[in-house]
């Protein structure tokens, strides 16, 4: 069965319920004291915050028949929102470059949206 057949059989709201887990999830781990410790990498959190957008991005588009561009933009200002939020807690900073790495998550799932479905 292809992705797309399984994204019709699940009904909508399912698909809302996700993506309201998946915002709230988001925002707490993005709120939450910093973790201690040694990334991955130097910019492992960049590969997080497209990853996180990617799927908010997949969630967006099974539960809501907005367009592309109203979902990019409020996906967007969702991930300035969180950065804002950054500003006011005591071990976090607000980054644009987190912002430019959401971008990216979003501009990869609207890519994806376009590409023709894969044979096999």
């Amino acid at each position: 069965m292809r992705l797309s057949a399984v994204g019709r059989a699940i009904p909508r709201n399912v698909w809302r319920a996700a993506l309201v887990l998946a915002l709230a999830g988001i925002l707490w781990l993005a709120l939450r004291p910093q973790p201690g410790g040694v990334d991955w990498f130097e910019h492992a959190d960049k590969l997080r915050h497209a990853g996180a957008f990617l799927v908010l991005w997949v969630l967006s588009r099974r539960s809501s028949g907005a367009a592309s561009g109203l979902l990019m933009a409020a996906l967007l200002a969702y991930g300035v929102l969180i950065e804002v939020l950054q500003g006011f807690s005591p071990d976090r900073e607000p980054s644009a470059a987190d912002v430019l790495a959401d971008a990216v998550g979003i501009v990869i799932g609207a890519f994806m949206d376009r590409a023709p479905p894969v044979r096999g």
